[in-house]
């Protein structure tokens, strides 16, 4: 089941974002430097304060009653885009279907702001995600540099 951000879904989030990070970047990110991003950028009430805006939806994926899924759309008016900012998965809840129909729902916010293309970026060393996001359609075409705290990575 997915549904919408409610408050109260902070930790959970929380919870996902890091687990996934963990399992998928430390590969290639050392683990300082997630922290110190993932600190900086979900401490306390920042994952909250991102959902108050209006162009801001979050999406939970629920096996069980249990958050296993977390995805999170921006609008960008100036750009007329919808961003794809967050799609994570728990890792022991790949592969059962929950994170495409997180990605069908931020599809259909795109179809709510009447645009036809999603937006996401994936950095190059997570391959997996890359080939995923590939098999369902979506295309990279340019690469830039993400930094996460000491650490830059390609990104496309």
């Amino acid at each position: 089941m997915i549904r919408e951000w409610q408050q109260g879904d902070a930790a959970a989030a929380r919870r996902i974002l890091w687990e996934s990070w963990r399992a998928t970047y430390r590969a290639f990110v050392p683990e300082a430097d997630l922290r110190d991003y993932f600190e900086v950028t979900y401490a306390g009430f920042a994952i909250e304060r991102l959902h108050a805006s209006g162009h801001v939806h979050g999406f939970i994926g629920l096996v069980d009653g249990e958050a296993a899924g977390y995805a999170r759309t921006q609008f960008h008016a100036g750009e007329n885009r919808l961003y794809l900012a967050s799609l994570y998965m728990l890792p022991g809840y790949q592969g059962r279907g929950i994170g495409g129909a997180l990605l069908r729902t931020a599809e259909e916010q795109a179809l709510r702001y009447g645009l036809r293309q999603l937006w996401v970026g994936v950095m190059i060393q997570n391959e997996a995600a890359r080939g995923w996001y590939e098999r369902r359609g979506f295309r990279f075409i340019r690469e830039e540099p993400f930094r996460i705290s000491r650490t830059t990575v390609p990104h496309l």
